[in-house]
């Protein structure tokens, strides 16, 4: 069954911060981007966090910040509701849900561009923060990258989603259909994406699925690095005096 990422229990967990060096070693880009949607390289992003207690807040933002090593951009946390990257946790029923990198400029600067449904087991809400995040940094869904070799059984995931209120169109819009190719910037398909949902056997053809994706993977890392090249860690700042 396709699952529904909400209403479950709301938990502290334990995290680590990977570390920048092993970018060096990177080789092989795996993901989908928008590029028209890709902030500015070096920008400072200043991030809302509102409608949710201090110790979300505090969870919320130790999820986002797991994106932070492998990109050249700087998370900014600011106490006021108008920042670049507004995430509400207000209890509305919308679930999880973001805007796409820059698409986030275009809303009313009162209104949020990123929800989280803070009713979740603690590995479903850590997918839905890192996911939903991504797409605030302008990825896109992995599953519906070109490339990928899901063998969807259109009628039973069609079926699937009705059982959870989503119409056909929704159900093409975020799941089947692929990203205009004019305006995406894509490398090797990765099953292992936390920008990939969980793909049930039972909605396939071929009885073959993609499980639940809790982690940024390895993929992941290595691509947003490509999108936002972070700064290498020996590499000497230089700093520009006026006369």
């Amino acid at each position: 069954m396709i699952d529904n990422l909400s209403r479950y229990a709301y938990n502290d967990l334990a995290f680590t911060h990977p570390r920048t060096e092993a970018l060096a070693l990177i080789r092989h880009t795996r993901g989908i981007a928008s590029s028209p949607h890709l902030w500015p390289q070096g920008s400072t992003l200043d991030i809302s966090l509102f409608d949710m207690s201090d110790k979300a807040k505090e969870y919320v933002k130790k999820n986002i910040n797991l994106w932070q090593p492998y990109t050249n951009l700087k998370f900014n946390f600011i106490n006021t509701n108008d920042g670049d990257i507004r995430i509400s946790g207000k209890e509305d029923g919308t679930g999880n849900w973001s805007l796409i990198g820059t698409q986030a400029k275009q809303k009313p600067v009162y209104e949020p561009t990123m929800h989280i449904d803070l009713i979740q087991t603690p590995d479903r809400l850590n997918h839905s923060i890192r996911h939903e995040f991504g797409h605030a940094l302008g990825l896109l869904h992995e599953h519906q990258h070109p490339d990928n070799n899901i063998q969807w059984d259109k009628e039973k995931l069609y079926d699937e989603s009705e059982k959870l209120g989503h119409t056909k169109q929704v159900t093409d819009e975020n799941f089947l259909n692929h990203p205009d190719s004019t305006t995406t910037i894509t490398s090797a398909y990765d099953s292992t994406s936390v920008m990939h949902y969980k793909v049930p056997p039972e909605v396939t053809t071929d009885g073959v699925g993609v499980a639940f994706n809790e982690d940024i993977s390895e993929g992941d890392k290595q691509f947003i690095a490509s999108l936002y090249p972070p700064v290498p860690l020996d590499k000497p700042q230089i700093v520009l005096l006026s006369a």
